[in-house]
């Protein structure tokens, strides 16, 4: 009986052009499984023209890896795919302007978001597992393909994003197992997890300042938020890289049960990030502004004012 994965493999085998595509603001997830799903298939199929395309910049904590050279912006990218391979995208939006490249391609989307519609023409999605990155080691191993040191680095790099370095609920045993599996080949966890947690710019240490400093707390819905404004990240010469982490640091207080970060963009839209510590869904509430992703982890964009965005999910908690 043929599987999701052999019909992978197919459509693989059948195509000349492929893509690999992740989302906006990339994290170590979708770098991780989208760029050992690139080494994996460069290696097997040499005949292939093989591209991992993002929208966005790659950030500064994540570029020691490598193999990360081999990323291409949208702008960079070639035409005519035969077959676009979206990874950790709860949504077709989310990979952004990335989907201008890919209208005639076949579509395959892999991920692990509750909130995913299953929008490929095949689609190999777990909820269940804690990141795409421990998804996509199943994939590539069950696709024929040894895994080598660069891609067993990047699907390490997944799994400690993802579960907060195997803090989150999400960690189950055969996370582990894959973790260590990922270590025989190689990985070096001590490297990895320096890298990528503790090598912070002085920009991104300036907002974790503030938003410890300036946070708010509802003790009613025992709910920790703060706002970054736009001006504050201009004036400071910062990125939205420099902001990642910030809403887990807020989940940090004792008595807080969720977190809440908002951050103003260029445009005047805000984007919304949300943690969840113990049984309160997020992704309901990230569901309100047209956004989703896990029960414990979700995230939206908006066009209300922090102000108003703040009132409904105080409601709506």
């Amino acid at each position: 009986m043929e599987t999701i994965v052999d019909q992978l493999k197919n459509k693989i085998e059948n195509s000349k052009r492929i893509v690999v595509i992740g989302h906006v603001s990339p994290d170590g997830d979708t770098i991780g499984s989208g760029l050992a799903l690139t080494l994996g298939l460069e290696k097997k199929y040499r005949d292939k023209k093989i591209e991992f395309i993002l929208q966005d910049d790659i950030p500064k904590n994540i570029s020691f890896l490598k193999e990360t050279k081999k990323i291409k912006k949208v702008e960079d990218a070639g035409l005519n795919y035969d077959l676009a391979i979206f990874v950790d995208s709860a949504t077709r939006e989310r990979v952004g302007t990335a989907n201008e490249i890919v209208e005639d391609a076949f579509i395959v989307n892999i991920d692990h978001h509750i909130s995913n519609p299953y929008y490929g023409d095949l689609n190999i999605v777990n909820s269940e597992i804690s990141s795409t990155s421990e998804l996509m080691y199943s994939i590539i191993e069950k696709l024929g393909i040894d895994i080598d040191l660069e891609m067993a680095e990047a699907l390490y790099l997944g799994l400690i994003n993802d579960t907060g370095n195997f803090t989150h609920s999400n960690v189950k045993p055969n996370t582990f197992k894959i973790a260590a599996k990922l270590m025989e080949i190689g990985v070096n966890n001590n490297k990895i997890v320096n890298e990528f947690f503790k090598s912070k710019s002085y920009q991104r240490i300036k907002i974790l300042g503030k938003a410890l400093n300036d946070m708010e707390f509802n003790k009613e819905k025992k709910l920790t938020y703060f706002y970054l404004p736009y001006n504050f990240l201009k004036e400071i010469n910062g990125t939205k890289d420099d902001t990642e982490g910030v809403v887990e640091e807020l989940l940090n207080y004792s008595e807080s049960e969720v977190s809440l970060f908002l951050r103003e963009e260029k445009d005047g839209k805000i984007k919304g990030s949300m943690r969840s510590k113990k049984d309160k869904d997020v992704n309901k509430i990230a569901s309100i502004f047209g956004g989703g992703g896990h029960i414990k982890a979700a995230g939206f964009t908006s066009k209300l004012s922090a102000e108003k965005i703040i009132e409904k999910v105080i409601e709506n908690l």
